[in-house]
């Protein structure tokens, strides 16, 4: 007797903001930036978050943003601890 394996015909959308790695553009008081959600790589590095100004591992989750113009490029890059991206609007 055949197996009765159906795909179900529903779709489910995907949901892009789950999605790590993928890059957004975002508009803030201070410009539009692209964004980019990391997952932990653990390679040994460590950045400086410029929200809290405390070290950042690349082991840990976080963000990478940098101006939407993209005119220099890799020097504009930046890596926030989530929380200190969410909030840096309302920082002074």
């Amino acid at each position: 007797m055949p197996r009765a394996n159906r795909r179900s015909e529903q779709h489910v959308p995907l949901a892009m903001g789950r999605l790590s790695g993928m890059e957004r553009r975002e508009v803030h008081p201070d410009g539009a930036w692209i964004v980019r959600r990391v997952r932990g790589a653990a390679t040994g590095k460590v950045y400086r978050c410029p929200g809290c100004q405390q070290t950042l591992s690349d082991a840990i989750a976080h963000v990478v943003a940098w101006p939407a113009d993209g005119l220099r490029g890799l020097p504009d890059r930046r890596h926030w601890h989530g929380p200190c991206w969410s909030a840096r609007d309302r920082r002074h």
